[in-house]
Order: C-alpha cells, then structure tokens, then sequence
C-alpha cells in the first residue's frame, strides 16, 4: 500500500505512528470522563473513563488534552469486508455497531485488525488501532512526574512568490485555399435486408453497482436470471451500503436486494414480482437479488 493513499485516507481524523517523544502519563482526576472524536464539548462521546484511569497524552489543544485511544474504547468496522484479520477495502470505524454512529476515521485497504467480537448484523468489534487520538478536558487529566507535552503551535506554510509566465509571440496560423472535392457520381440505394425482431438486452449495470458486487467477491456478469414474488423488508442495521433492503417471503429472507434501475425506497411492502439477476456471494447463506423490473402480483 503507499503511504500516500494511506494519509489521505485518515485525513484530519488520525494517522498512524509512534507517539512523540513529548508525550506524558496522566491519569482521569474526574469520575467518569467524557473522551471525544474532537476538541469541542460538542463533539460526539468516545467512551467514558474511570477515576484514576491512566492516559497517555500526546500534548494539548486550549481547553484540551490529545490522548492516545485507549483500549476500552469501543471501535466496530463492517465484518463484510474481513478477510483473515485483514481490510479488503478501505473501511469506517464507528464507536457503535450502527452506520448512524459517529465515527473515528477510516481504516485502509489491508489493514491488519484483532477481531473481539462479530454480532449477528455483521459488525465486527475490534482492538483500537495504535495511532487513533482522541481528546479530554485538560483539567480533568492530572499529569504523572514527568515530561509534560507542550502545546501544539499552529503551523503556517510559508507564501512562496507568484510567478507568472513568460508571454509568447501569438502564432497565426497560415490560411491555405480550400481544395473542392472531385465529383462522386450519384449512389445507388442499397437494399436492407428484412428487420429482424430485437433481442431484449439485461439492463445494464451501473458502474457503482458492479464496484460494490466486486467488493462482495461477485463477478457481476455471471449474474443467474431469476423471477421472484414476495415483499420488501427495510434493513435497519446494514454493513453494506449497497444492500439496504431484504426481499421476503412470509418472515423468511429469501434475497438481500439491490438495484439502479428502480427506487425501491418507494415500493413500500406491497407483494410484488421482481426480475433480475442473482449472485452468490462466498461464506453467504442468502443470495443477492440486482433487480432489473418489477410488475405487481396479480391474483
């Protein structure tokens, strides 16, 4: 993996690496300590510490202390995209097993994770990874003798002169006379073969679609075409993005649903019979269902 897709990846959310040779022990002064994703008394809770809870503080933003993620905070990334302890793809860690939770940033690609625990929706709870920073009221965190981290100037870049560039002598171009064209004699008109009748094509995928299949290990073009009756059912707690709804047959999951060709968010629960293609994806008890068209049940 380069290490510039990494960085880019966390962004201002975190990065990975040693802690600085100024970080300091401190240990929670308060009896239950908020620790948040930011330094902002409105910005969403991490987890909750302890009295006498010791911190590891990479240095101090105002009202603030930096602290490395402890390791009774809670992280959860989707176990969709977990193969032998590593990212298939880049994923979002969430401080719940929710896609509505707040989260700390994002893991990359191949990343090596220790899994504690999957639940019954696909959330995998795993140990925080090193580098993760979250921040606490300063003067809730009592430092241990020591080395105290100073606080973090704020780095300007330099403004570098502007250059402008060298104007150059415009060019025109040489206008040479239009050469006519040789008189073509007239063509005679060719006779079309007989029509014949058009073969319905699949509808085609779009390329989001046939990326997030890819994802799941589903080769999109060997798709089985499939005729299906039954009713829509919302997933509350998805893992993955593309598959927010679960088609039904009485209280049995017969396919999750996907698809760019019709709004399913409309449909409702109403019984209806869908047409597309079906996928099976490896490790997976239910098939995935890409919907191409719809026509209601008639009795």
């Amino acid at each position: 993996m380069k290490k510039s897709f990494a960085y880019a990846c966390f962004g201002a959310f975190c990065s990975f690496g040693l802690l600085t040779a100024s970080a300091a022990e401190g240990v929670v002064a308060a009896d239950l300590l908020n620790v948040r994703l930011k330094p902002d008394l409105r910005a969403p809770v991490a987890v909750k510490l302890d009295r006498g809870f010791q911190v590891n503080v990479l240095g101090e933003n105002g009202e603030f202390v930096e602290i490395a993620i402890p390791v009774t905070a809670p992280v959860y990334i989707s176990a969709v995209y977990l193969n032998e302890d590593k990212t298939t793809a880049p994923l979002k860690m969430y401080v719940a097993g929710s896609n509505r939770a707040a989260s700390y940033g994002v893991l990359p690609k191949g990343s090596t994770v220790k899994v504690l625990e999957i639940d019954r929706y696909g959330w995998a709870k795993i140990e925080p990874p090193a580098g993760l920073k979250l921040y606490a009221a300063k003067r809730y965190v009592q430092y241990l003798p020591g080395v105290k981290p100073e606080a973090k100037p704020e780095v300007k870049p330099e403004a570098k002169p502007e250059v402008k560039p060298e104007a150059k002598p415009e060019v025109k171009p040489e206008v040479k006379p239009e050469a006519k064209p040789a008189a073509k004699p007239a063509a005679k008109p060719e006779a079309k073969p007989a029509a014949k009748p058009e073969e319905k094509q699949p509808a085609k995928m779009s390329a989001e679609t046939e990326a997030a299949l890819r994802e799941l290990r589903v080769t999109p073009a060997e798709g089985t075409p499939v005729t299906e009756k039954g009713a829509l059912l919302k997933i509350e707690n998805t893992t993955v993005p593309l598959l927010q709804y679960a088609l039904m047959k009485g209280d049995t999951h017969v396919y999750y649903v996907c698809s760019d060709q019709i709004k399913l968010a409309d449909l409702g629960d109403k019984e209806l019979t869908f047409r597309g293609r079906s996928f099976r994806v490896p490790g997976w008890r239910v098939p995935v269902l890409y919907v191409e068209s719809l026509t209601p049940v008639v009795e």
